[in-house]
């Protein structure tokens, strides 16, 4: 019995602390794993740095694609909100008034920019050298110059989103002028699929383990994600941060995914006595003789 109530207990401590966390995620509604898929260390380190589609910002601080995705959104809007002639110079007007921020903002910062991405492909060359994988301190100085570059292009992303936040809230703004009752609303650039992949399956394991429900998968489903986590971090690894608190979940997560801790004061023990019921096999006559 006592086993059993420490399983019980196992699963909903853990499943907490992943139900909170997704919460968290959701909740801020700007969750990036950027900065950390930029930390790895490790031998997997390229592979989590790839896994981030813009890993530099050329994209999004690129001011050509930023207008083209502005342009986009003033014909959504249009198109959404019904506009007649009068409405569209208004949204028209809007999107010039953002041309013209942006292409001030970008000029104001150009210097820094030129100079942070030739700084950007003379890390790349510095890291492709086979001293920067065997030499502790040139691991240390490379990623001291890493964070200070992510910084940097961290700091001009959130600018332009916020500037783009702002012109979506305008052009919403002239919709509800023009009697829309709707409102349209864009992805966040500084976000990536994996984004919200993680955000997810967090806060969906956690709600599973809670419930008891379906959960070996979900108990593998989170096992999955701290093994990512602790290969970001390769265990030894020169600037690796420590992941004893996640190896220890880790574990935890595969026994109660061993034992189906949801058969346990969970909904998974309602679920497979409905199976049997339903779905168990029949004796015949003739086989019980």
């Amino acid at each position: 019995m006592l086993t059993i109530v420490i399983i019980v207990a196992l699963r909903l401590v853990i499943g907490w602390h992943f139900f909170m966390e997704g919460s968290k995620k959701i909740k801020s509604g700007d969750f990036s794993s950027a900065g950390f898929l930029r930390n790895a260390k490790g031998p997997l380190a390229g592979y989590f740095r790839n896994l981030s589609n813009d890993p530099d910002g050329k994209l999004r601080l690129d001011r050509d694609r930023v207008l083209q995705y502005w342009n986009f959104y003033r014909d959504q809007a249009n198109q959404q909100f019904g506009l007649d002639e009068a409405g569209q110079k208004k949204t028209q007007r809007t999107y010039s008034i953002y041309v013209n921020r942006i292409d001030s903002y970008m000029a104001d910062k150009r210097e820094e920019m030129d100079e942070y991405f030739l700084e950007v492909e003379r890390l790349a060359k510095a890291r492709s050298k086979p001293e920067s994988s065997e030499l502790q301190y040139e691991q240390e100085r490379l990623a001291k110059k890493d964070s200070e570059l992510f910084g940097k292009m961290n700091g001009w992303t959130k600018d332009v989103k916020k500037m783009q936040d702002e012109y979506v809230e305008d052009l919403n703004r002239i919709g509800r002028m023009a009697g829309a009752t709707s409102t349209f609303s864009v992805r966040d650039p500084n976000q990536m699929p994996i984004d919200v992949v993680v955000t997810y399956v967090v806060f969906g394991s956690g709600v599973l383990l809670i419930l008891g429900l379906f959960t070996r998968i979900a108990a593998l489903a989170a096992a999955g994600f701290l093994l990512q986590v602790m290969a970001a971090q390769w265990p030894g690894a020169i600037g690796a941060e420590p992941v004893y608190n996640q190896s220890v979940e880790f574990v935890s997560l595969l026994l109660l995914a061993a034992v189906g801790a949801g058969r346990f004061a969970g909904l998974d023990f309602i679920l497979g006595a409905m199976f049997r019921r339903c779905c168990a096999p029949t004796t015949s006559p003739t086989e019980g003789e």
